[in-house]
C-alpha cells in the first residue's frame, strides 16, 4: 500500500504477492495510477527515487485529435476524491467507458477498478453507483474483451478517449542500498519501543531480526529544478495558408489581389459600355 501526499491519509491498496511498499511520483493534477506506475520497494533497504519533470503539449484539432475535455462520467469519478482537481487522462477515460459497458452487460463493474464506481450511462446525466462484480463472476472480463475487440462498440462507448493535449511525466531513477546499518539498529529499537507500534511477544530476543525484515527507508529527490518542455506548434496558421496560396497563385499564373480588382473593373466597364450601346438606339426611336 502507499499513501500519496496529495490525499493525506487516503490509502490505495493493490493486489500483490510481495511484502514492501509502493510509491509513485505524480503531478497534483494527475490521478495517481499506483497500480500501473508505482515503484515497488522492498524492506531491508534504503531507497532513493530521483526524478526530473517533463511536459509535452500538443496542438488541438485540426492539427491532432487530442483533447483535454472531461466527460460527465470521468468527472463523476473525480468527484469521489474530495478536494482534488484532476485533469483529463486517456487511461481514466478508457477505464470509465469500459465500466459503463460492463455495467450494461453484466449489471456490475470490474472490482479492481473500484474507484470508477460512479458511472453515467450514454444519453443520460444520472450518476449510478454501480456494484462491484464478484471475483468469481467472469462476465466483466468477457465484456471488456468484447468491447476491446469490436471497433463498432469501441466507437460507440470510447471514441472520445483520445490522447491528452497536455502530458506531464516524471522520469524516475530508482536506486537502493542495504539498510539499516549496524550502528543505527539501537536507535531504531528505541524508536519502535517508544512509539507504541505493536511488537511480537518475543521482541526482546528477536528485535534485530524483526528490524532487518521490516525496515524500509525512502528518499525522494528532485534532480533538477528545470522542467523539460516540448510544445507542438503549427507550422502554418490560417493567415499563413491564405498568404501562401495567394503568393503561389501570383507566382505561377500572375494573379494578385490588385490584378483581380483590375479584372473586375474591366468587366464592369465592358458591361457598362454594352449597356450604353443598347440604350442609345432605344432613345433615338
Amino acid at each position: 500500500m502507499a499513501c500519496p501526499a496529495l490525499h493525506g491519509v487516503k490509502v490505495y491498496t493493490i493486489e500483490s504477492f510481495g511484502t514492501g511498499m509502493v510509491a509513485i511520483i505524480h503531478d497534483n493534477t494527475q490521478l495517481p495510477l499506483i497500480d500501473l506506475a508505482g515503484f515497488e520497494l522492498s524492506p531491508g533497504r534504503k531507497h532513493k527515487l530521483g526524478f526530473t519533470k517533463k511536459k509535452r503539449s500538443f496542438q488541438p484539432s485540426p492539427y491532432t485529435n487530442c483533447t483535454d475535455d472531461i466527460s460527465l462520467g470521468m468527472q463523476a469519478m473525480f468527484d469521489r476524491f474530495q478536494g482534488a482537481d484532476y485533469v483529463y487522462s486517456q487511461y481514466i477515460c478508457k477505464t470509465v467507458c469500459q465500466q459503463v459497458y460492463n455495467y450494461q452487460e453484466c449489471g456490475c463493474i470490474d472490482p479492481l477498478q473500484w474507484a470508477a464506481r460512479s458511472i453515467i450511462l450514454p444519453g443520460t446525466n444520472t450518476i449510478i453507483l454501480a456494484p462491484l462484480c464478484d471475483s468469481s463472476n467472469t462476465c466483466y472480463l468477457q465484456a471488456m474483451q468484447t468491447l476491446i475487440n469490436s471497433d463498432s462498440l469501441w466507437q460507440k462507448y470510447c471514441s472520445h478517449c483520445t490522447q491528452e493535449c497536455s502530458i506531464v511525466d516524471f522520469i524516475v531513477k530508482p536506486s537502493s542500498v542495504a539498510a539499516p546499518p549496524e550502528w543505527f539498529m539501537d536507535d531504531i529499537k528505541m524508536f519502535v519501543e517508544n512509539s507504541g507500534v505493536p511488537v511480537p511477544t518475543n521482541w526482546s530476543t528477536t528485535w534485530r531480526t524483526e528490524i532487518l525484515a521490516n525496515y524500509l527507508g525512502v528518499d525522494i529527490l528532485s534532480e533538477s529544478y528545470q522542467i523539460e518542455s516540448f510544445e507542438q506548434e503549427a507550422t502554418l496558421d490560417a493567415v499563413q495558408v491564405i498568404s501562401n496560396v495567394g503568393g503561389h497563385t501570383g507566382l505561377w499564373i500572375g494573379i494578385s489581389f490588385l490584378s483581380l480588382m483590375e479584372l473586375v473593373e474591366m468587366l464592369y466597364r465592358l458591361a457598362r459600355y454594352h449597356l450604353h450601346l443598347i440604350r442609345v438606339p432605344v432613345r433615338n426611336n
